[in-house]
């Protein structure tokens, strides 16, 4: 058994990576990352203008059977992530209705709900719903 030796010869080839070779990955990979950021931004804010919009259509779909119901008073509702009554210092959302009777019918009142998520007023979305007139 031989002995292991930690010189080497001087005809012996050595593998790694010089300093210039480590330097240019170095570098496209930091290209290539910062290429990625502004996607990564566009990703996130997609995904939160999308979880705006499910949570509105959700929220209203709740307070339309609400007022179907019977159950929903005119005024501005505070709302969690969820569609859940908050209290104003922890809604995510607000919810603003109002009643109007319908032109010409007795019978039929038109709900306007106008739901808003906090922080974000330019993302509003209005729903128009009629009803019929509770008695």
């Amino acid at each position: 058994m031989k002995p292991f030796r930690f010189r080497s010869r001087k005809g012996d080839v050595r593998g790694g990576f010089s300093l210039v070779e480590a330097t240019l990955s170095l570098g496209l990979m930091s290209c290539g990352f910062l290429i990625l950021a502004p996607l990564l931004v566009m990703g996130l804010t997609t995904a939160r203008l999308a979880r705006d919009d499910r949570a509105t259509a959700q929220i209203a779909q709740t307070l339309i059977e609400e007022a179907k119901q019977g159950t929903l008073a005119a005024g501005t509702a505070y709302l969690d992530l969820q569609g859940n009554p908050a209290t104003s210092a922890l809604a995510v959302y607000t919810a603003q209705t109002t009643f109007l009777p319908v032109t010409g019918s007795a019978s039929l009142m038109q709900m306007t709900l106008r739901v808003i998520p906090l922080g974000a007023p330019d993302r509003a979305r209005t729903y128009a719903v009629v009803l019929p007139a509770s008695s």
